[in-house]
């Protein structure tokens, strides 16, 4: 291995082409995880669609419950926990990361002065629990916030 990586004294052609993508590509992933919006594409764009309007009667919109959710305990607890959230690859930081992003980015409801980030640390005393009647879940939250339910088709 040392007679490819050396060549005269120097590092072979190849083993400095190979160094070199490895550190692009090293860069490339660390500002990738830095970003929300990447994460949004990779974990929940597939099924919220780029806008969050979702898909209906499957996939809820998430455009219209972002803002009231995220505005009570319960809600913020209920958006950490849903499968999508507590079982993504994310860690804690990046999935608080991404739930405030949404907030600001997919609501079509205006997003108050006093809306709160999320944290790593409020993501994580929530995460451990597993949501299971999720749907009920987001009909009981949006109904008390006297947020409308979109009709079912």
């Amino acid at each position: 291995m040392t007679a490819c990586l050396r060549y005269r004294g120097a590092l072979c052609p190849f083993a400095a082409t190979l160094a070199a993508a490895a550190l692009t590509l090293s860069h490339v992933g660390a500002a990738c995880a830095a970003e929300p919006q990447v994460d949004y594409i990779l974990n929940c764009m597939g099924c919220h669609l780029a806008d969050g309007s979702g898909v209906a009667g499957k996939v809820p919109s998430v455009r219209d419950s972002l803002v009231p959710l995220s505005a009570t305990a319960a809600g913020r607890r209920y958006l950490v926990q849903v499968p999508g959230s507590s079982q993504s690859p994310l860690s804690n930081l990046e999935l608080a990361r991404l739930l405030s992003w949404m907030v600001r980015n997919l609501s079509a409801v205006a997003v108050p002065a006093t809306f709160v980030d999320f944290t790593g640390e409020e993501v994580g005393s929530y995460r451990a629990t597993r949501l299971v009647a999720v749907a009920e879940t987001r009909a009981r939250l949006l109904s008390s916030s006297n947020t409308p339910l979109p009709a079912e088709p």
